[in-house]
C-alpha cells in the first residue's frame, strides 16, 4: 500500500512537472531558444522516465512513419558518412538537425489528448508571439514597415509569415469560444478583433509572394471545407458563430489587401521582369532579384537529385553541397553587400528530395499525412471539435503550402514551432488510437 502511494505521490510530481515545461515550451518557442530548449528537453527527460509502460508505441498510425523515417535517416547517414569520411562530421551534424524534428511525440503524449489543455497551450503559444512583436514593434520599425520594408519582427521574414498565419488560422478558427464567452463577451469580441487586425497586418509585413499565395491557397481550401463539403455527422457541424468569424475573416483580409497595395505592387514591380522572362532565363549569369535566385537554387537542386534520385545526397547541409559546387551564380549579397554562399534551396520539399531522395521524401509524407489523416477519425466521432479540427486541417495545408516556397526547418525557431504544431495536432489521435483508448472503450 506504502509503496503504491508513493508510485502515485511520483506520477503526480512527473506530471506537474511535464504540465508546467509544456506551457513554458509553448509561450518561449518562438521567444527564447534557451528557455524553449531546457523545456523541450525536460519534456524528453521525464517522458523517458515515465513512458516506458505507456509509450506511444502502440499509436500505430503514428508510430510506424516515425520509426521509418528514424530509421532510414540514421541508415542514410551513416552511408553518406562511409562513402565520404571527409564528410562525417557535417552528415552526423546533418542528421541531428532533421532527428530532432521528430520530437513532436513527446509533445503529444504529454498532452494527455486533453483537448482543453491543447487550446490553453497554443493560447499561450499565440500570447508568447504577440509578446515577441510588441518588444521590437517600436513607431520607427512600424512606420520603415508601411514605407515599403520587409520585416519579420523578432524572427526571420518567411518564418515569420509562417507563424503569424498559422496563428491568425487559430484565431479564425476559434473564433466561438470568443464570440461565447460566458463574461466580458464584448472585452473577448474586441480582443479577437485586434489580434486579427495585428496578426493579418503582420502578414503583409512580410511582402512575402509565397506566404500570400499559401495563405490565400489555404483560405479558399477552409472555406470550401467549412462551407461547400459536410463535415461530421449532423452534431459535428459547424457553429454560426465559426462562419460569423470566417466571414468577418475575409472581409478584413480583403481591406488588409487594399490597403497594402501600394507594398504588393512594389513587390511585383521589384520581381515582374524576371519572373515574365523565365522560359528564357540566363543560368550562366547571376541573379539580381529573389525570383532569379531561386531560379539558380531550383536549378542546382533539380540536377542533384537527377544524379541521386533515390537516397539523395546525404543530410549534410545545402551550403556544403553549394561550396562543392562552385557556382558563382550560387552567391547571393548579405546585408553588407559581401557575396556569400546561399545556405538553403528556398523550398522545404526540394531541401528533402535533395538530401534523402523520393525514398526520404515519400517516408516524410507518410509521416505527415498520417498527422493529416489522423485528425479525421476523432473528428467524425466527436472527440474533437469543430474549431480543433479544422484549425489542425487549416495549419498542416498552409505549412505545406508554404513549405514549397522556403526553408527554415533546421533553425530553432522552426524546429520548436513544428514539435509545438504538430505535438498539439496530434494529441487527441495519440491517445484515442494508443493503449488509454482501450481503457476508455472497455465496459
Amino acid at each position: 500500500m506504502a509503496m503504491n502511494l508513493s508510485h502515485l505521490r511520483h506520477s503526480d510530481s512527473l506530471d506537474k512537472a511535464a504540465t508546467v515545461a509544456l506551457y513554458i515550451f509553448a509561450f518561449t518557442a518562438l521567444l527564447s531558444t534557451t528557455a524553449a530548449t531546457a523545456a523541450l528537453w525536460t519534456l524528453v527527460a521525464l517522458y523517458l522516465v515515465k513512458a516506458p509502460s505507456n509509450g506511444f508505441h502502440r499509436a500505430r498510425w503514428l508510430f510506424l512513419p516515425w520509426a521509418s523515417l528514424l530509421g532510414y535517416l540514421v541508415c542514410r547517414t551513416a552511408v553518406a558518412a562511409w562513402q565520404k569520411p571527409e564528410w562525417a562530421a557535417y552528415h552526423v551534424d546533418g542528421f541531428w538537425g532533421w532527428a530532432r524534428l521528430l520530437l513532436f511525440p513527446v509533445v503529444a503524449w504529454w498532452c494527455r489528448g486533453d483537448e482543453n489543455l491543447c487550446r490553453r497551450l497554443l493560447a499561450v503559444g499565440l500570447a508568447g508571439f504577440v509578446v515577441g512583436i510588441l518588444r521590437v514593434a517600436d513607431l520607427h520599425t512600424l512606420e520603415s514597415a508601411y514605407q515599403g520594408m520587409r520585416t519579420g519582427f523578432h524572427l526571420r521574414i518567411l518564418a515569420f509569415g509562417l507563424y503569424a498565419g498559422t496563428f491568425l488560422w487559430a484565431v479564425v478558427c476559434f473564433a466561438p469560444s470568443f464570440f461565447q464567452a460566458r463574461r466580458f463577451r464584448g472585452l473577448w469580441t474586441a480582443l479577437w478583433a485586434a489580434l486579427l487586425g495585428i496578426l493579418g497586418q503582420s502578414l503583409f509585413f512580410t511582402q512575402s509572394r509565397g506566404v500570400f499565395l499559401a495563405f490565400g491557397a489555404t483560405a479558399l481550401i477552409v472555406t470550401a471545407i467549412l462551407f461547400l463539403t459536410s463535415i461530421g455527422n449532423d452534431s459535428q457541424k459547424p457553429p454560426k458563430s465559426l462562419k460569423k468569424g470566417l466571414l468577418v475573416f475575409w472581409m478584413l483580409l480583403v481591406a488588409i489587401t487594399v490597403v497594402n497595395r501600394p507594398l504588393l505592387e512594389k513587390r511585383w514591380i521589384e520581381e515582374k521582369n524576371t519572373l515574365l522572362q523565365l522560359r528564357s532565363f540566363d543560368f550562366s549569369r547571376p541573379a539580381q532579384d529573389s525570383a532569379g535566385y531561386r531560379a539558380h537554387l531550383y536549378r542546382f537542386a533539380w540536377e542533384g537529385l537527377l544524379e541521386r534520385p533515390l537516397w539523395g545526397g546525404g543530410p549534410a547541409t545545402s551550403k556544403r553541397f553549394i561550396q562543392e559546387s562552385g557556382r558563382e551564380t550560387l552567391k547571393a549579397p548579405n546585408w553588407k553587400g559581401e557575396m556569400q554562399w546561399w545556405d538553403h534551396l528556398h523550398s522545404t520539399h526540394l531541401e528533402v528530395l535533395f538530401h534523402f531522395g523520393i525514398l526520404g521524401g515519400l517516408l516524410w509524407l507518410w509521416l505527415y499525412g498520417s498527422l493529416f489523416l489522423s485528425v479525421r477519425r476523432p473528428w467524425r466521432k466527436g472527440a474533437l471539435s469543430t474549431p480543433m479540427g479544422l484549425f489542425s486541417l487549416a495549419s498542416l495545408i498552409y505549412l505545406f503550402l508554404w513549405a514549397l516556397f522556403d526553408f527554415r526547418s533546421l533553425h530553432p525557431d522552426w524546429r520548436f514551432f513544428w514539435n509545438f504544431l504538430a505535438g498539439l495536432i496530434a494529441a487527441k489521435p495519440l491517445w484515442m488510437h494508443g493503449p488509454h483508448a482501450e481503457k476508455e472503450s472497455s465496459p
